[in-house]
Parts: structure tokens; sequence; C-alpha cells
């Protein structure tokens, strides 16, 4: 089950949109290269941060946060959750409107001024099925998913097929980049930089999928595979299909190479996707708000899942095209946000060693009653790491223009330095405030009794 809900949520639109992005920088074969190692080296910086507390103690990643961000600096971990979730999912529900409106459009069933309209009203029915089969929980999950994986695999089979039918392998492999910089360099880097960025959007989906998994062992695989590898190579094929063509909208390029009876399966292709997608999606984030205190226990789950679909709602009807007309942007502001989380949190499980000292009782007890109180509410060293290296990120790149700010940038991405510089600062920090403020090292103090319980 694990790699098949893996797969069916990695293969999603966005691939198709960075794999597009991609032949902007690169040719097929250094763009399929980099693309998986950006890919990998995402995936696993997520998998290190999120998998070992998840799937040992059996909570997902925003209750995860709570040592090291407080009992009110969890918020904190929730907002980058949600802002993550919502902005993706959003995304795949507007282009799975506009692929039926598309669809539609092909067969003579709508004209071009009703395009719009029905692929609003597509992408709200679309989220409206999605609220209807989470209210059901895990079992949707493990029904629909091993259907979605298999259908998306032998599609995007097809879509290779037809290209390198039409093409050929050398006409693949000798397309030129269409907007490339002259430095090699940095166009090499930008594609690695972009999937590392989007990878990192699986975080906060993370401890919902592997939580109930027996071992970490057991979900590094399927999740390197499923999440990492698996959307590099769907990415892939958008990228060769853009570079052939010269246009990165795969419902342009693919009608170019099969007509349009090929249009309409990439568009079913593209509707499964995003459906399997936005599922898990909107799952994790239901049982992200479900555990906080407040929220989680005032409603129902049926309740919760109407409070997640709520903003969604509100953008597809209302704006659909803020988001998804600015995703690269918003995947730079992922990479920013999200990029020191991860290290924080890999430097608090391994360093630190969180995982002799976890108390999984204060992860729930509310207030000053949790060791994980610290000032106020806040731990300072995970709020002080998150902004050095969101700082760190702007400093190296700017997110808005997506240009680099700093000639490292060629060597080092901008997320990589982010993950380091929020891991090392939340280290130094941690340990400066053990000094200054003993009591916020209770938990360590008293490791004893939490090696029991975490036993």
């Amino acid at each position: 089950m694990l790699g098949t809900v893996c797969t069916s949520t990695g293969v999603a639109t966005w691939a198709f949109v960075i794999g597009g992005s991609a032949a902007l920088y690169l040719n097929a074969r250094m763009g399929l290269i980099a693309m998986v190692a950006g890919a990998l080296i995402g995936q696993l910086l997520v998998t290190l941060a999120t998998t070992p507390v998840s799937t040992k103690f059996g909570i997902e990643t925003t209750v995860s946060t709570k040592p090291q961000l407080g009992v009110r600096g969890i918020y904190i971990g929730l907002f980058l959750m949600l802002f993550n979730a919502i902005g993706w999912n959003t995304v795949l529900m507007i282009f799975f409107g506009r692929a039926v409106a598309s669809v539609l459009d092909i067969f003579g069933l709508i004209g071009d001024s009703s395009r719009y309209t029905v692929s609003v009203v597509s992408s709200v029915a679309g989220l409206i099925l999605i609220g209807v089969l989470v209210t059901r929980g895990t079992r949707s999950l493990s029904k629909t998913g091993p259907v979605i994986a298999g259908s998306i695999v032998l599609l995007a089979a097809w879509l290779v097929y037809i290209l390198l039918r039409t093409h050929g392998v050398s006409g693949v492999a000798d397309a030129a980049p269409l907007e490339p910089h002259d430095n090699r360099l940095l166009n090499y880097t930008l594609v690695v930089e972009m999937l590392i960025a989007g990878t990192f959007g699986w975080w906060g989906y993370m401890g919902g999928i592997v939580r109930m998994v027996s071992g970490a062992r057991k979900a590094i695989l399927p999740t390197m595979l499923g999440l990492g590898a698996a959307w590099a190579v769907v990415a892939a094929v958008s990228l060769f299909g853009a570079l052939v063509t010269g246009e990165p909208d795969p419902t342009v390029w693919v009608p170019e190479i099969a007509g349009q009876v090929g249009a309409v399966i990439v568009l079913i292709f593209i509707s499964f996707a995003n459906l399997g997608s936005t599922l898990v999606g909107v799952y994790v984030s239901t049982l992200a708000v479900k555990q906080t205190q407040s929220l989680g226990r005032s409603l129902s789950w049926g309740r919760t899942v109407a409070l997640v679909l709520a903003p969604m709602l509100f953008i597809l009807i209302f704006i659909p095209n803020m988001i998804f007309d600015n995703v690269p942007i918003f995947m730079a502001f992922l990479g920013m946000i999200t990029g020191p989380m991860v290290g924080v949190q890999i430097a608090d499980w391994f360093i630190l060693r969180r995982r002799a000292h976890m108390s999984v009782s204060s992860l729930y007890l509310p207030g000053r009653a949790s060791n994980y109180w610290y000032l106020r509410g806040f731990n300072p060293a995970g709020v002080l790491a998150l902004i050095a290296g969101s700082s760190t990120y702007m400093l190296i790149m700017n997110p808005y223009t997506l240009i680099p700010n700093s000639p490292i940038f060629a060597y080092t991405t901008a997320s990589i330095p982010a993950v380091l510089m929020g891991g090392t600062v939340y280290v130094l920090a941690s340990r400066a405030m053990w000094r200054l403020f003993p009591h916020t090292h209770t938990q360590y103090q008293n490791h004893r009794q939490f090696d029991v319980e975490a036993s």
C-alpha cells in the first residue's frame, strides 16, 4: 500500500510544470539527470527529517514539530504544512478543471467562451469528490491508490512511446534547451534547485503517509522511489515533449504529436494523477488539523475536512489564476520556508538525539504541563533557526524573481544552504539556551524517563 500511495501522490501536475520549466535550461540528457538528482536529494532530506519520528511514534508531521518549535510554536509547523498542501492541492484541482474543460472542448461539447466556467465548476466538483472520499479515512487511500498508480505508469509509458515514435531517440536527445543561460553550470543548478524545492512539498505529507508503517527502514525505499524518483521521471516526459515542440504546456504539445486522441489521453492522465495527489494532500492536512489541541478536539472529522477544503474552495471560485500562474515562485517559497524546518528536524533527531529523549505524552499535554512549553510556548532556538535558514535562502536567491543573488548558487543551490543553516543555528541556539535557561532542558535532564517512554 505505501508504495502505491507514494507513487500516486508523487505523480502530479506539478511534475509537468517543472518538466516544461526544465526545458528552458537543459537538454534531454542533462535535464533528466538534474531532475532525478534534485528529486532524490530533496526526498532524502525530507525522509531523514520526518520518517524516523513518524514511524517510531506514529505521529504526523505537524505534531512532530512541537519539540523544535514549542506548544504554541506548533502552529508555525501547521502553517507550513497547510501553506504547502493548500497551495499544491489548489494547483492540482485547477489543472484538473482545465483538463476536463479541454476534453469537452475537443469533443465539441463546449465552446471557448464557456471554458473558464466549465473549468471552475469541474474543479469545485472534483474537490467535493475528494472531500467525500477523505471523510471515509484511510480506506479510500488503500482502494484508490493502486488503481491510480497503475494507470499512471501505463499512461506515462504511452507518452514516452509516442514521443519516440514521432521524433525518434536522436530527435529527443539532440533537441536544444529553449531559453538557457550562458553559464551551463547555472542552468544545471537551477533545475536541481527546482526539484529540491518542489520535493520539499512532501514534507507536510510524510507523517500522514508513513506513520502506520512499522519501521523507518520499511518506508525508505517506497518514499524515495514513489515521492522522489517517480515524479522526476514523469517530469522528464514533459521535458522531452517541451524540447521537441518548443512548448512546455503538455496540453499543447501532445496534440501536435498525437492528435486529439492523444490529447484526451493525456488530460485523463492528468486528472487521475491530480485526484490521487489531492486525495492524499487533503487527508494529511485534515489529520494535521485534527491533532491540534484547540481545533482537533472541538471539530468532528467531517467538519475538519470541510475546514481544510474551505480556503481551496474560495481560491478555485474567485482567484483560480493567482496561484496557478505563479507555480515557480510558489516552489521557491517552499524551499525558503520549508528547507530550514527540514534542517531543524534532522539536527534535532540525529545530532541532539531526540530519538532517545522524546516525551510522547508531552506532545499532547496542554500549556505548561508539556515539557515543550519552553518560553511562553515557543522554542526560541527553533524560531531563530527558521529565520536564519529562510534569510540564507533569500541571500542566495530571490524567491520573487527566481534570480540568484549570489554566485555561490551555481555550486550550492539555495535550498541546501537553507537546510544547513537551519540545522546549524538550531543546534547552537539550543545548547546556548540550555545554559541560559536550564528549565528548557528538562526532557534531556530526565532522559531515563523518556527513554522508557520512547521504547
